[in-house]
């Protein structure tokens, strides 16, 4: 094991893990933003060989969705070992996992070369970048949140919030380029180019990983004996409230992916966008918001989490009508402006919010698992099926009226979710270390009970 830091060290440290778990997030959401674009404006008819463009891009967005329903299973086994054999090495195996079947993509033959074996093999690898993204986003947080000091916590947390929309933004960047200079081959294989290059970024997030600590809250679990046999179990018996809270808590992820994603294909397919135009808005706000986060990261250290929380939520709900309102003008740069400051006032302020937030909510010995769980759970529900309900929504309808609707339903329910944490965590208590590192879950079979339910405190 290695040797307990000195505490000079800790800054230094926390620096460190901050920007290894940002890097191997950004290797996380390039592949992930990869695909969504590869999804709307390629996959729809290379992998599933469809005449109808409307069953190709469901079939398409559909894929993108199996990605998410294999999240809460990589959650659940990799969450598990996160708590059982450490933070950095499950960091660095998910890593490996997702970069790998990403590269794979690339080499995929399409639906005219192997008919049906080609969309097969594509969820396989769909599933298997899931199953590492799974724990990827949590790990980065927890290590961020373990290796830092209650006063920038919420700061260097956000980090990884922001390297998802780094890496999202690299990824519709690299379509860009490679779209502008291969033209019309880009549609037959200069759009392998990008997913190659993932190969590059997991080099590099592998070196840097490798050289961070493990955190001093799991070697302080393993030293003391607190190393649940089985995490999830614990928290099922005894904080199922808990992890209900938390899991309500990531519903705003309903919402978050109808500008990020499905946006893309409806300036391009309704508001009739040229595909580079609308790929320069979508990362125009992916850049906005890797701005942004660390300083909502910063201002939840100064006025707590829980209040910036609640108010990004509050915004993404009186949002979501007018932002279509303005989209509907088919100007591109009023589209863009909004486009930028819904995302910035709504999802970066509540990502941000949400990285320390979550991991407060859960002591060390099953923070892993409860992050994880809590997150990937309702993350394949809502998130990765977003953009295949919102094209069902508008298939239906003939309007956005009720996928502004559905936004507006998430973020409601994610707020009475945040409402109700009050009970488990409190921004009063955000930066208090002892409290952070207490084992606060009473634990099942030990023979002890957990701790009062605090009363509630003011907002």
């Amino acid at each position: 094991m290695e040797a307990t830091l000195h505490p000079a060290d800790h800054a230094r440290n926390a620096r460190r893990a901050a920007a290894a778990s940002a890097v191997g997030s950004l290797v996380e959401w390039y592949d992930f933003a990869l695909y969504g674009a590869a999804a709307a404006l390629i996959f729809k008819g290379y992998f599933f060989g469809s005449s109808d463009p409307a069953v190709g891009l469901i079939a398409a967005f559909a894929t993108f969705a199996v990605g998410y329903f294999a999240r809460p299973f990589g959650g659940i086994v990799f969450g598990h070992l996160g708590d059982k054999i450490g933070r950095k090495p499950v960091m660095v195996v998910t890593l490996m996992i997702m970069g790998l079947s990403t590269a794979l993509i690339a080499v995929l033959p399409g639906y005219a070369n192997i008919g049906f074996a080609s969309p097969a093999l594509l969820v396989a690898l769909r599933i298997l970048q899931g199953l590492g993204a799974g724990a990827e986003y949590a790990g980065a947080i927890i290590l961020s949140s373990e290796s830092s000091g209650p006063a920038r916590r919420g700061f260097y947390a956000s980090w990884s919030g922001s390297a998802t929309w780094v890496g999202s933004a690299l990824a519709l960047f690299a379509f860009q380029a490679v779209l502008g200079i291969t033209g019309p081959a880009f549609y037959t294989w200069g759009w392998r180019i990008p997913f190659l290059l993932s190969l590059v970024m997991l080099a590099v997030s592998y070196y840097i990983r490798r050289r961070v600590f493990e955190t001093e809250q799991f070697k302080k679990a393993q030293d003391n004996a607190e190393i649940e046999r089985i995490p999830l179990l614990r928290l099922f018996r005894t904080e199922k409230r808990r992890l209900l809270v938390a899991m309500g808590c990531n519903f705003f992820s309903g919402f978050s992916y109808i500008p990020q994603v499905w946006a893309l294909s409806y300036l391009t397919n309704n508001i009739g966008l040229a595909a580079l135009l609308a790929l320069g808005i979508n990362a125009a706000l992916l850049v906005a918001g890797a701005a942004t986060a660390p300083y909502f990261g910063h201002l939840s250290d100064r006025i707590g989490r829980r209040k910036l929380y609640m108010a990004g939520l509050v915004f993404a709900a009186a949002g979501a009508f007018p932002m279509f309102m303005i989209i509907d003008t088919h100007q591109p740069a009023l589209i863009a402006v909004d486009l930028v400051v819904y995302f910035v006032g709504a999802v970066s302020t509540v990502f941000a919010a949400q990285a320390a937030f979550l991991t407060e909510l859960f002591p060390p010995a099953v923070r892993y698992t409860g992050v994880a769980f809590a997150r990937e759970i309702t993350g394949a529900i809502l998130g990765g099926a977003a953009p295949l309900i919102a094209t069902a929504l508008f298939a239906w309808s003939g309007h956005w009226w009720p996928i502004a609707l559905y936004m507006v339903a998430n973020a409601l329910v994610a707020l009475v979710a945040v409402y109700y944490s009050k009970y488990f965590r409190s921004d009063t208590n955000q930066g208090s270390e002892d409290r952070f590192n207490e084992d606060t879950v009473g634990r099942a079979g030990a023979g002890r009970p957990g701790p009062a339910v605090p009363a509630p405190e003011a907002l």
